[in-house]
């Protein structure tokens, strides 16, 4: 028996309803002991900026913790590389419902401090995007197949394989210094729609 085999894809688009801001907070001293002490500390500084902002600080949280020596050129006749000191980086990430004063809160509360600072919206129901992306993907591939068929004067059979793929829902980003300019300057910070996309791979039989 003939068969088709089609892709159909699907595109969802829907306002953001979740904001992430991603941080870093590094610091150099001498010893190890003294540069995660030091890092510690801007963390706690942070924590306490959320508090007074209205903000649970139990949300945010560590995803990377590092510790490692710092070089420095040396001058004279031979180049070589000196350890200076250590560094302590302690990534951060912080969630919360978007709203353009609530984020602007939260950006203020953890730049201060901050070595970088990125800000990513998304959706927080992604099976109900992932369920509108395939429902779209579908019916693009069941429209596709039944064009096929009709040029050639056969008609769509049943469904013999299915295949789903479905990427992940994000909006712009707003990354390292950037962030921080963006915070400084005040500008809005009201993300476009976040887009997913997603493609289903049929097979069908052809009658």
């Amino acid at each position: 028996m003939s068969t088709l085999r089609i892709t159909g894809r699907g595109v969802c688009a829907r306002p953001a309803d979740r904001a992430e801001l991603h941080l870093l907070v590094r610091r150099v001293e001498k010893t190890c002991a003294a540069a995660s002490e030091g890092a510690q500390e801007a963390v706690k500084t942070l924590c306490a900026r959320l508090r007074e902002r209205g903000f649970d600080e139990s949300g945010l949280k560590t995803t990377d913790f590092s510790v490692s020596p710092e070089y420095e050129e040396a001058e004279g006749g031979m180049r070589r590389r000196v350890q200076t000191g250590y560094a302590c980086r302690i990534a951060l990430r912080f969630a919360l419902p978007f709203t353009p004063e609530g984020l602007s809160a939260a950006a203020d509360a953890l730049s201060e401090g901050a070595e970088e600072l990125s800000i990513a919206f998304s959706v927080e129901d992604t099976e109900a995007v992932r369920r509108e992306i395939v429902r779209s993907a579908w019916e693009d591939a069941l429209s596709q197949a039944a064009l096929f068929a009709e040029a050639s004067g056969r008609r769509v059979g049943a469904v013999r394989e299915v295949s789903l793929s479905v990427g992940g829902a994000r909006a712009m980003n707003f990354g390292g210094a950037a962030a921080l300019a963006v915070r400084a300057a005040k500008f809005d910070l009201t993300p476009d729609d976040v887009r997913a996309e997603g493609t289903v791979t049929a097979e069908f039989e052809l009658e």
